[in-house]
């Protein structure tokens, strides 16, 4: 299903694809912020992973009324699940535009948001964008959520972002993810499209094979010292199924390229501590 819209020249087309999945409560808040951004050339893609409830009526109807608001509006669905990556990836087929962002579909963006990642990669060519972002969630009054860990680990994706030496910060990052998924992902289109799109053999994530394999191609990582997008913290827990199953999928991206990415990097001996620990994780059920 795809909307007409306007074309505006001289200004690169930006592709906001929406991750959708289960958010018919959250979908329109992330929508109605694509559509009232200041930049004004964008394309929407909303690419929904065969959800159960009632995101692709809510996604039709909000289309509906918005008809021109965007360059153009497509929305793309899929007959079963297939993951993150492949959810991705049905929606850069559709994709024509100059820089690609991605958005879950229960986050959303600042209204200068696009205007400021596309200005930053416009003057920083071979580096990705990282910007701060702002945690909330959908507690009731009275029940703060703790936000103290994520708030650490953003901290440590802001000071891995600032890094400006290219070798140190790529070492960072095949020691570790360093990056928060929702303050990245603006990517110019012409690099995604060299290294083929999205992995779907990691079927559970999609940022940090992404990453690593663009910081491989030679690019790094810059800071925008600003919040640009109002991440989502769920109050439910996650299982340790949950869990094991994020990490056998992180073990299979250490065997299948990140070991070997920190051997040609020097990093022989992590890559050795590292190997024990997943060798471990392979061994459980």
């Amino acid at each position: 299903m795809a909307g007409k819209g306007r074309v505006v020249a001289g200004v690169k087309l930006v592709s906001v694809i929406v991750l959708a999945y289960r958010s018919a409560e959250t979908i329109v808040q992330t929508l109605d912020s694509i559509k009232n951004q200041t930049y004004k050339n964008i394309e929407l893609i909303i690419t929904d992973d065969c959800s159960p409830d009632d995101t692709v009526e809510c996604v039709r109807g909000w289309m509906a009324d918005n008809t021109g608001a965007l360059s153009k509006m497509q929305l793309v669905t899929a007959r079963q699940n297939t993951g993150i990556p492949g959810n991705i990836n049905r929606a850069l087929k559709a994709a024509r535009g100059d820089y690609v962002k991605l958005i879950a579909a229960d986050d959303y963006m600042t209204r200068d948001a696009i205007s400021e990642y596309v200005k930053f990669c416009e003057k920083n060519p071979k580096m990705i964008p990282i910007a701060k972002v702002h945690l909330f969630s959908d507690e009731k009054e009275g029940k703060k959520a703790d936000f103290s860990s994520i708030e650490k680990y953003c901290n440590r994706c802001y000071g891995f972002a600032s890094q400006t030496d290219y070798k140190k910060q790529y070492r960072m990052l095949l020691k570790q993810n360093c990056i928060v998924a929702p303050s990245g992902s603006f990517y110019p289109m012409e690099v995604i499209r060299k290294l083929g799109g999205y992995d779907e053999n990691y079927r559970w994530f999609e940022d940090y094979p992404m990453n690593l394999k663009v910081m491989h191609e030679g690019y790094r990582c810059g800071f925008i010292n600003r919040e640009l997008i109002y991440y989502r913290i769920s109050g439910g827990s996650v299982t340790a199924s949950q869990q094991m199953r994020l990490k056998k999928t992180e073990m299979k991206l250490f065997f299948r390229e990140r070991m070997f990415y920190m051997m040609q990097a020097g990093m022989g001996w992590e890559a050795v501590k590292q190997s024990r620990y997943w060798a471990k994780i392979a061994l459980q059920k």
